[in-house]
Order: structure tokens, then C-alpha cells, then sequence
């Protein structure tokens, strides 16, 4: 299973990577599809969507940026997947469940590198968002190979 809370900026190398992954026979799961909720004080729902087979957080407009575990919760409620491809708070929660998950942590977002180093996952990639994501296509193709 595949997930982003950056719909922009790595957003394109992770559904390279879904596709890639597909082609080489990999099952992409895709759970949570359609599933709705509402947080206090906020106007609007929040969707799970999938773009391309990589699931995401929106607000019913676009997706959204993202730290948040909730929607990563609730995919994990509906199913299991051998793997987890993700960031954020996706990659966290999936951590957090028990689900072997290779992460891709920010430079400046810790969560993932502390998990890490509690031993509570295994591999986590450091990436800068604030870089063009094309900067980093050669780890997503050896991820993928």
C-alpha cells in the first residue's frame, strides 16, 4: 500500500513508484477508498483518496498536506497489507500498527528517525520536501528494482 501526505512534490515519484512496483507484480492495495469523516471546529469532511493507486488526504476539493495519522488509521481498519510505501503521519501510524513500512522522513520532521532509532522500524529514507523530487528518482528506482 502506498500513501503521501504531500500531494505535491513526492507525490509523482511515489506513483511512479506504484507503477512500478505494479509492473514487476506487485498487488497495490488500496483501502479506505471513500471513507468520510469530521473533526471538531473544522468546516469541511476529510476524504481518503487514491490518485493513481497512492492513497492521500483531502478535504473534498484537492488533497492536502498532511502530518496526520487519522486516515492512515482508518485504511488499517479495513485491512493489513504485507508492506507500507509512505510518509508523515501516514508512514507513523503504519509504524505504530505493527506493518513493516518503509518510510521517507523529512529532514525536519523527526517522528520517523526517532521510530528508527527505537528499533520499531527498519527503513526510513531522508528526504528535504523543500527539494524537486526528480532529485531523488534514482532511490525510488532502486526501491522499485
Amino acid at each position: 500500500m502506498l500513501a503521501t501526505g504531500h500531494p505535491t512534490g513526492s507525490r509523482t515519484s511515489t506513483t511512479s513508484s506504484r507503477a512500478r512496483l505494479a509492473r514487476r507484480g506487485a498487488s497495490i492495495l488500496v483501502l479506505g477508498r471513500g471513507l468520510r469523516w469530521r473533526e471538531p471546529g473544522l468546516d469541511h469532511d476529510w476524504f481518503i483518496e487514491h490518485h493513481d493507486g497512492v492513497a492521500m488526504l483531502s478535504d473534498g476539493r484537492a488533497p492536502r498536506h498532511t502530518h496526520k495519522p487519522d486516515a492512515m488509521e482508518r485504511m488499517l481498519a479495513e485491512g493489513r497489507p504485507d508492506l507500507v510505501f509512505a510518509d508523515h503521519g501516514f508512514a507513523g501510524a503504519a509504524i505504530e500498527a505493527g506493518v513493516e513500512t518503509i518510510s521517507i522522513a523529512d529532514v525536519n520532521d523527526t517522528a520517523l528517525l526517532v521510530a528508527k532509532e527505537q528499533g520499531r522500524t527498519e527503513h526510513v529514507l531522508v528526504f528535504d520536501d523543500h527539494v524537486d523530487p526528480n532529485a531523488y528518482w534514482p532511490v525510488f528506482v532502486a526501491l522499485t528494482a
